[in-house]
């Protein structure tokens, strides 16, 4: 059992790291404002995907700092 406890927290961790990595964050902006450019999305779309962005970067910053 300790084992298993030990494998799940090494995902959670590794799950948590991809998440708030900064240049993730950086790279689905960009490819945000591609799709903007492209018409993919309305500048509607693309304020609410862009606030959800900013917000995990937000966040990333504070898990970064051991604050959230």
């Amino acid at each position: 059992m300790l084992m298993i406890g030990w494998v799940l927290r090494q995902v959670v961790a590794a799950a948590e790291r991809e998440y708030y990595d900064p240049a993730n964050i950086q790279r689905a902006l960009a490819e945000l404002e591609a799709q903007l450019d492209q018409g993919v999305i309305d500048g509607q779309e693309f304020e609410r995907q862009e606030d959800v962005l900013l917000d995990r970067l937000e966040e990333a910053r504070q898990w970064a700092n051991g604050t959230l």
